[in-house]
């Protein structure tokens, strides 16, 4: 299963009503934040209280998160980071955290050759190395936090990768797929996008699972359980001339699940490689109107995001990121779904929804209410 809280439906310029970027993942086996702005932390704890006013919800806690991917280093996707890593201490952290994203080519080389400190002069203010500079010197270190931070950053389109350690040494040629601390079943994967600074998306990866062992139609073997103990402990069982195999009793496994989260990007400018997503979750910070400003500031339209979903082939469109001039979101819904085919399920996200992923692939879009959820079933299960 995996479950998007949307935090922040807002492009660069926050409303009244929308935040700026930032969301939650959270899987069976621990959570994952994307794109952290500013006012971040607040939006993480307001989540925190909707889903225990509400009951029965699985609960966001801070301890259990395992990464934190950024897109790019503008700081409508970066400016809540540092506080959220010193609150996470200031309640007692102490497991270890990754934060990764990209960088330039000059900027990567120069990591790998000079180390974490490396002199940076010109280029771009918001470098994801020079804040991670910055936020090292503000205190985003082991010693000042109370638990490790190991950042990893990439040549996304030159597939390089390394990973700054705690300590601030460089360990080079990093893989590019990881997945967070202890975790088994979960991967993160840079996606390539488009933009005008060094930015990627962020795929989030599920692996398929078995089916459960059917109790009845093993019970009718009849063995004995030493047999028993063998066939769960070895996946076969090896009778005479004959081989019983474990899998043969096993109900219907689960499918792999794929989540795609776009960051700022074109349209066309996001490739996603694999397996297509269950969900993308693209940006739309312009109507058609406006596809001049698209175009100029290398953002994407509502069509342009649906474009990208189908060349993708994803299962369920959500749009976020809106420019404070989208007023009514309904134009962006139809904008996109114009393009698409007939019946292709999308939606216009606002602050404080949640999109989830079962364990076997169907979609849902939870919208909050006081008191709990509006729920629809955006996709049918692939089983």
């Amino acid at each position: 299963m995996l479950d998007l809280h949307v935090l922040g439906t807002s492009s660069a310029r926050p409303t009244s009503e929308r935040a700026v970027s930032g969301s939650v993942v959270s899987t069976v086996e621990g959570l994952v934040v994307i794109d952290p702005g500013e006012g971040f932390q607040d939006r993480f704890a307001e989540a925190r209280r909707h889903l225990r006013s509400v009951g029965g919800e699985p609960r966001l806690r801070p301890r259990r998160v395992g990464a934190v991917l950024l897109s790019h280093g503008h700081l409508d996707h970066t400016w809540g980071l540092l506080p959220w890593l010193q609150t996470s201490g200031l309640d007692g952290r102490t497991e270890p955290l990754e934060v990764a994203g990209p960088v330039d080519p000059s900027t990567f080389e120069r990591l790998v050759k000079d180390g974490c400190d490396a002199a940076l002069e010109g280029g771009e203010p918001s470098d994801l190395l020079r804040q991670i500079q910055q936020w090292r010197a503000l205190g985003a270190t082991s010693e000042r936090l109370g638990y490790p931070v190991c950042w990893r950053l990439g040549d996304v389109r030159g597939g390089r990768w390394a990973r700054i350690e705690d300590d601030g040494s460089v360990s080079p040629d990093v893989e590019a797929s990881w997945a967070p601390n202890g975790w088994a079943k979960l991967h993160v994967v840079p996606v390539v996008s488009t933009y005008s600074v060094d930015s990627c998306g962020w795929q989030i990866l599920h692996a398929s699972g078995q089916g459960r062992v059917e109790g009845e139609r093993l019970e009718a073997l009849r063995l004995t359980e030493d047999e028993r103990l063998r066939l769960f402990r070895e996946g076969h069982l090896d009778q005479g001339d004959a081989r019983i195999e474990l899998d043969t009793y096993r109900g219907p496994g689960t499918p792999s699940l794929s989540l795609v989260v776009s960051g700022d990007t074109a349209a066309p400018g996001l490739v996603v490689h694999g397996q297509a997503p269950d969900l993308l979750v693209h940006e739309a910070t312009f109507l058609e109107a406006e596809q001049d400003k698209a175009e100029a500031h290398l953002h994407s339209t509502c069509s342009g995001a649906a474009r990208t979903a189908m060349s993708s082939q994803a299962r369920v469109l959500a749009l976020t990121h809106f420019s404070a001039r989208i007023t009514d979101l309904g134009v962006a819904l139809r904008e996109a779904t114009a393009v698409l085919p007939d019946g292709f399920p999308c939606v216009a996200l606002v602050d404080g929804d949640r999109l989830r992923i079962d364990a076997h692939g169907a979609v849902e879009h939870h919208r909050r209410r006081d008191g709990g959820w509006t729920v629809t079933r955006l996709a049918e299960s692939r089983r």
